[in-house]
């Protein structure tokens, strides 16, 4: 597995293998010669994967971990080990977010390695018989805290749950609820049925000096005169899965709950298209593609004027919706669909545009009609590219003609079975 094998404190010495061997994957792939889409895989599937033992075993510094990140990001972005800011679209806090937060699903390794830690607090609970129980765990508290907010504990004799650190009190843990009394504790670890005995659990509490103190400890007194033992060993339950067992993927999705994004990623990852339509719709949407506005503010000589009609200057809004030449293109989109389409509306943003097509549409018109906003949008940036870069420019019935092709040839090299009806009408109107 690689891990060190020593029992004293890790050093930077013992991690930079594991950093060696993400570095050295990369220079067996040619990087530049995939998609991006092809680097998202690769990034998801095999770098994120080679520390996963050291994440479980050992809580590693933010050093190494900000160092995979380099790599991670480096390679996505540039397909090479290094790439400075002006490569990178989208900041790597929001690449990291899951994707229907709008991120592009890539693991954040400290959230990760938090998610596999709690295995330890889970069979230490139901393993007791595991000969590494009862020494120190590689947890901190914001690691017990979320294991307490992750589990439920149901009492039965009170000998294995915690008086104050398991969730015994309809889910949650007396430490908790009441922290300012679980500071006067004297005794921390002691089970239920220990402190339940004979009151034990009051002792320390006699240092009360604030009316709050007072009133949370007679919340819990009335809580312990309801507890009633029983035979059966106590139950722990895992909240966050319909089965009650812990497993690492929803432990790493319960650290997401509670958070918001304007912009939900699902019906773009979801659509019937190419993994590389499916990335350059993501960046699009977010008004990221590399129009001439952002080559201007990274100081990178380009034309500003949209080279597509020749008038206004270039952005992601006016190249993809707004440009005249795209809006011909868009009004004959809406003629062969038979207006499943639309015109965008003036003055629209993308972000704006995208969601209010897409809301409230049954799941396969979702998954249709997502497609072939990518597919235009997509043989737009490659009109404007041809453009720029190949002196040749096409008309609006050749860049639709396009559209149609791509559409057309992604159905046939997919099974009939993966397309709804729908779908594939629309490929042959010629």
């Amino acid at each position: 597995m690689g891990l060190p094998l020593h029992v004293r404190q890790i050093r930077r010495v013992d991690i930079q293998p594991l950093i060696d061997k993400v570095g050295t994957r990369l220079s067996a792939w040619k990087g530049r010669l995939l998609n991006k889409a092809g680097r998202l895989r690769l990034v998801n599937y095999v770098l994120t994967s080679i520390p996963t033992y050291h994440l479980t075993v050992f809580r590693v510094q933010k050093w190494a971990i900000k160092k995979i990140d380099k790599l991670r990001r480096s390679f996505l972005w540039k397909g090479a080990k290094k790439a400075n800011g002006g490569h990178c679209l989208v900041k790597w806090s929001k690449v990291m977010k899951p994707k229907n937060f709008g991120g592009l699903g890539i693991l954040d390794l400290d959230l990760f390695s938090r998610a596999l830690r709690l295995r330890w607090l889970w069979y230490e609970w139901v393993s007791p018989e595991k000969p590494w129980v009862g020494t120190a765990l590689p947890m901190n508290a914001v690691d017990r805290q979320l294991f307490r907010a992750s589990t439920s504990v149901t009492l039965g004799d009170g000998a294995k749950a915690s008086f104050w650190q398991s969730s015994w009190m309809n889910g949650q843990a007396p430490m908790d609820l009441f922290p300012e009394l679980f500071k006067l504790a004297w005794r921390k670890n002691k089970t239920v049925k220990e402190e339940v005995h004979n009151q034990n659990w009051v002792r320390g509490l006699w240092r009360m000096q604030t009316v709050a103190q007072m009133a949370d400890f007679i919340k819990l007194w009335d809580s312990v005169q309801e507890v009633q033992l029983a035979e059966e060993p106590d139950k722990i339950t895992w909240k966050w899965t319909a089965h009650g067992e812990y497993t690492s993927k929803s432990a790493y999705n319960a650290q997401f709950l509670g958070s918001c994004s304007q912009f939900h990623g699902n019906s773009i990852w979801k659509a019937e298209a190419k993994g590389k339509h499916k990335f350059f719709a993501w960046l699009c949407v977010q008004s990221k593609i590399l129009t001439a506005d952002k080559l201007m503010s990274r100081q990178w000589p380009c034309n500003p004027i949209c080279s597509l009609c020749n008038q206004e200057q270039e952005t992601a809004v006016h190249l993809v919706l707004h440009c005249s030449f795209a809006r011909q293109v868009w009004e004959k989109m809406a003629d062969w669909t038979q207006q499943l389409l639309q015109p965008p509306q003036n003055g629209i943003l993308i972000i704006d545009w995208w969601q209010k097509e897409l809301a409230q549409m049954p799941k396969k018109t979702r998954k249709t009609k997502a497609a072939m906003m990518m597919y235009c949008a997509w043989n737009l940036w490659k009109e404007r590219n041809r453009r720029v870069f190949d002196q040749i420019a096409k008309t609006p019935t050749e860049v639709m003609q396009e559209v149609k092709l791509e559409m057309g040839t992604r159905s046939l090299a997919c099974s009939a079975q993966s397309y709804p009806s729908s779908y594939v009408k629309f490929f042959f109107l010629f």
